[in-house]
């Protein structure tokens, strides 16, 4: 009899706690230890601890999600990875990162332009809703092609394709439809799992109690802006040119260049906008890829 309560004694002891014992993000059930749901409750708390930071966000949530849903839908990219953008930025156009990285989806300038940005002395796309968007759904469609796991994928969007392919859970996920995460998986997967679960909890709660946003304003795009000066925009559309500049960040000079049709984007007070989106464009296989290094006949010196 003492020797079974040593060795209840030894067994690990887990907290009861209110996570689910499994979520689906897109085709992948990610089943959850027990381990780690403590991990998952403190992240929540943590959320939810400002409910003035709740409202704000669920606020510009309810207005970027509408852009960017269809974008993630028409890439075939999982509807909850909207979410991986409130973990990385907070749904801001200018958020810059220790490493440089910059924008909603926090790209850094080497990997914007590879996935199809645009990032140069008069535009930064990496702070445009569509075109960031459109870039992710880029770079997530690449790595699951190699990884075949969305869970897999989204860790792939910190460490790096390569560093995601040496981390032996991550390759045992690859093509299984059911996982398991518990307190040793990566912290960026669990805070995700985290972050999806309680946005959108606050969301159904919202809607079960019949719970409206007042004057909530909408995204709406405006694509005749090619070479024109923002000044003559703002008076082409009545609205002010700092609220032209606000909306629009990525527009580094006072001018759109010519060089493709630029969106620029307004809340929906200003109603002459369209109101039409330009699903992405996902790139060939071979259009992801960095032409290789010359060969140097002196390795040294490079």
């Amino acid at each position: 009899m003492k020797s079974i309560w040593i060795l209840l004694c030894c067994l690990p002891v887990f907290a009861k706690t209110s996570f689910p014992d499994s979520l689906l993000i897109g085709n992948v059930k990610v089943f959850i230890h027990p381990s780690a749901k403590s991990i998952l409750d403190a992240e929540q708390k943590r959320l939810g601890g400002n409910k003035r930071f709740v409202e704000g966000m669920k606020e510009k949530m309810r207005f970027y999600f509408p852009v960017m849903e269809p974008l993630l839908e028409s890439a075939g990219i999982p509807n909850e990875f909207k979410y991986l953008s409130v973990q990385e930025s907070g749904l801001n156009p200018v958020a810059v990162s220790s490493s440089q990285a910059v924008g909603y989806w926090q790209f850094k300038a080497t990997t914007a332009i590879d996935v199809g940005m645009k990032v140069n002395a008069n535009v930064d796309e990496r702070k445009h809703i569509i075109e960031a968007t459109k870039g992710a759904a880029n770079y997530f469609t690449r790595n699951n092609r190699v990884l075949n796991n969305w869970i897999g994928t989204l860790l792939s969007y910190r460490l790096g394709l390569g560093a995601a392919k040496k981390t032996a859970y991550v390759m045992e996920w690859a093509g299984k439809s059911d996982i398991q995460v518990d307190s040793s998986t990566d912290w960026y997967v669990l805070r995700f799992l985290a972050y999806q679960k309680f946005w959108a909890d606050e969301f159904k709660k919202d809607d079960s109690l019949g719970i409206k946003p007042i004057n909530q304003a909408e995204l709406i795009c405006y694509g005749n802006s090619c070479g024109k000066n923002l000044y003559q925009i703002a008076d082409e559309l009545n609205v002010s040119y700092d609220d032209l500049k606000k909306y629009n960040p990525w527009i580094l000079n006072d001018y759109v260049p010519d060089d493709k049709n630029y969106i620029l984007y307004h809340p929906s007070n200003a109603t002459f906008f369209d109101n039409s989106l330009i699903i992405p464009e996902i790139m060939p296989e071979e259009d992801f890829l960095l032409p290789p290094k010359k060969k140097l006949k002196n390795p040294q010196k490079e």
